[in-house]
């Protein structure tokens, strides 16, 4: 290629990227909001604080809302709103108005057809209504039989510890209890995490590896259409640690190509067949829920088990490390906890129910503070509103903000959990709080599974994981156990990687067994 023809291209894309910048400052919808000018010219802006920063755009933005108010434009195309006032307009259910997903959110991760990240709002409601039955109230309930014996599972582990001096990562345990939850529930013969030696320590790093990863392929999301050419043996050369992932898919597609043929044996002999196995969230839906073929195929069914093992587990087990770290590091926490537990559960063989223990008020109270430092998700959750323009009244001016159909505005339960308007002095773990006459009032900006129709499809499931993992932690007779070379900054967010992440060399939270 001539060397005229290869400068005649680079002005080409030059020219092409100066063109793109001129609109998006002048021209834009978004052209007359707040906001910095090169994060609007630019989506490398939030690449750099995302990926050189190692996720601290979240901080930044922060940082523009104090600035510019409480709307702000943070790329080329999405808006941020932090008012608590705005929450509920934004994230609404289906029957107030059509909402749809942004499709750069988490685009680039290898997971786009799974209902959480289908984009259009009928499509999104298609795919996600078969498995609310699973996660509704009653659903969960009729699981907690089951949930019951992993907690116990995790706790007879923890007895055999005693006395032993053993020093183990509770971050590990928590997130090989949550996960092995919702592998059960989603697929026959799951990995069991908590058998493992060192509660899966390859399953922890693989996932957290995979968390790091997401600002480079939003970015860039051709990057993991690469990654898929690369054969197996040479991404595991790369990192042994994808081993634990490989053979997680393998059992759901193995599970699901059953499922798949029961259902073409039905089809064909129009005879019910023998039906294997127990009860499994994919056999519900690959034999029950009615859906298309084209949303029952191997590979769609495939990524859904891996997205649901990953949202079902690495946000319960945060939340339970965060509130034990707490509750070992504040003996009073400890002991008041202890106190209600003995005093409810008389009989150390007692077992209680969910709706027994959402009775308990200072266990409520623990629960609702580790939500609110936990966030949940702390990245923004940017919503669309296809068929109509949103109205926003700034708090700071009073102007009346003009939001056009189509345009993505993404609010974030960090903001709404640290308004010092709300939460007096917010960043203090502080139960209490939540036993004060002022608990209704903070409650309206607690978000930690966010809201409307594409709120978190697992909160039950994770409040009665949350609630029956920490009442056998701290019952009458719970194995005993102390913080070891472990404090606060171990599990403190200061990362936005969506999931919120301590300091990135942290040894985790761990514990010694008296």
């Amino acid at each position: 290629m001539s060397p005229s023809i290869v400068s005649g291209l680079v002005s080409a894309i030059i020219l092409q990227y100066v063109v793109k910048i001129i609109y998006r400052l002048w021209f834009s919808p978004l052209a007359g909001f707040p906001g910095p000018k090169l994060a609007a010219a630019t989506s490398l802006y939030e690449f750099y604080f995302d990926y050189a920063k190692t996720a601290k755009y979240c901080f930044k933005i922060e940082e523009m809302h104090r600035v510019y108010g409480p709307i702000v434009r943070i790329n080329p195309q999405e808006l941020s709103i932090a008012d608590a006032s705005f929450y509920d307009t934004v994230y609404v259910s289906g029957s107030t108005r059509r909402t749809q997903g942004y499709s750069q959110f988490a685009s680039g991760i290898g997971f786009e057809g799974t209902f959480f990240l289908s984009h259009a709002h009928d499509l999104h409601r298609r795919r996600r209504k078969p498995l609310e039955p699973y996660f509704s109230r009653l659903g969960v309930t009729r699981l907690e039989p089951f949930i019951l014996a992993t907690v116990e599972n995790l706790i007879s582990r923890f007895k055999s510890f005693e006395g032993t001096g053993r020093v183990v990562r509770l971050d590990h345990a928590m997130l090989a209890f949550s996960g092995d939850v919702i592998g059960h529930i989603c697929v026959d013969n799951p990995a069991e995490l908590i058998d493992d030696e060192d509660f899966s320590p390859k399953w922890y790093d693989l996932q957290h590896s995979m968390i790091k990863c997401i600002p480079l392929f939003t970015e860039f999301p051709w990057i993991i259409h690469l990654v898929r050419y690369v054969p197996s043996r040479v991404l595991l050369w790369l990192d042994p640690k994808a081993e634990c992932f490989n053979v997680w898919k393998a059992r759901a597609q193995n599970h699901i190509e059953q499922l798949i043929n029961e259902k073409e044996q039905r089809k064909e002999t129009n005879i019910q067949p023998r039906v294997g196995g127990r009860p499994t969230l994919f056999r519900s839906l690959v034999h029950e829920s009615g859906l298309p073929d084209e949303d029952l195929t191997v590979d769609r069914l495939t990524k859904e088990a891996q997205i649901l093992l990953g949202a079902g587990s690495v946000t319960t087990g945060r939340t339970l490390h965060f509130i034990t770290f707490y509750l070992l590091s504040n003996p009073h926490m400890r002991e008041r906890l202890e106190e209600e537990l003995k005093r409810e559960l008389k009989d150390p063989r007692e077992r209680p129910t969910w709706s027994q223990l959402e009775k308990l008020p200072y266990l409520q109270a623990l629960i609702k503070e580790g939500l609110r430092h936990s966030y949940g998700t702390m990245h923004r959750l940017p919503r669309v509103s296809p068929d109509e323009a949103l109205y926003y009244t700034s708090s700071r001016d009073k102007r009346v903000w003009r939001v056009p159909a189509g345009v993505p505005v993404g609010m974030t339960a960090y903001f709404q959990h640290t308004d010092p308007e709300v939460f007096s002095d917010p960043d203090r773990f502080a139960p209490e709080r939540w036993l004060s006459p002022a608990a209704p009032q903070m409650a309206k900006s607690m978000v930690p599974f966010s809201r409307g129709s594409r709120n978190c499809i697992g909160m039950n499931l994770a409040m009665a994981e949350i609630n029956f993992m920490l009442a056998a932690l701290f019952r009458p007779g719970a194995p005993k156990f102390d913080l070891f070379e472990t404090d606060e900054t171990d599990v403190v967010a200061v990362h936005d990687y969506i999931v919120p992440l301590a300091r990135l060399d942290s040894k985790g939270v761990r514990v010694v067994f008296r």
